[in-house]
């Protein structure tokens, strides 16, 4: 990918009310998707996923279902050290290994998919709250080699109230 450009880079001091909170920065991120094979994830309204990069690889466990009016949105979202290997019984404990536990038993997980993203990280501050503004370039790869491409932006709340996210969302939408 191209360098994000400059007015990409540093766009907050220019949205009213919103102030930057430190530099941006671009990492990179490998998420693969899991479920077994017979979908016990995705039947119980769950998605998991293991992302990789700066040297983690962090297990989450996320809720399909998503509560809330507009751009605002909240959703169970559990997370833990994904350990070594592909293997969640070996991990060590968390509230998200133990959730997919309990919905997989004793089945294997298959990859669904892998999303390679080049993302560029700012967090703002607007009234009481800040918000990390992540804007991605994805690249998808299905199992069967079919490829997708998009970008999207992302605010989620680190502090604050829910009023200043919808705020944000109105001056970016």
């Amino acid at each position: 990918y191209p360098d994000f450009p400059a007015e990409i880079r540093a766009p907050a001091g220019s949205l009213p009310g919103v102030v930057p909170a430190g530099e941006a920065t671009t990492i990179e991120i490998e998420d693969r998707y899991l479920d077994t094979a017979g979908g016990a994830l995705r039947a119980v309204g769950l998605v998991a996923r293991i992302r990789i990069g700066a040297g983690t690889r962090r297990l989450t466990v996320k809720s399909l279902a998503r509560r809330g009016d507009g751009a605002v949105h909240r959703r169970l979202e559990l997370e833990g050290d994904a350990g070594d290997g592909d293997e969640p019984r070996h991990w060590p404990p968390s509230a998200a290994r133990d959730r997919r536990l309990g919905a997989i038993g004793e089945a294997s997980l298959a990859t669904l998919a892998v999303l390679r993203q080049r993302r560029l990280q700012r967090d703002v501050g607007i009234g009481r709250s800040i918000v990390e503004l992540s804007l991605d370039e994805i690249d998808v790869v299905a199992p069967g080699g079919e490829t997708e491409r998009w970008v999207e932006l992302e605010g989620e709340l680190r502090s604050g109230v829910e009023a200043d996210l919808a705020a944000l969302a109105d001056v970016l939408l």
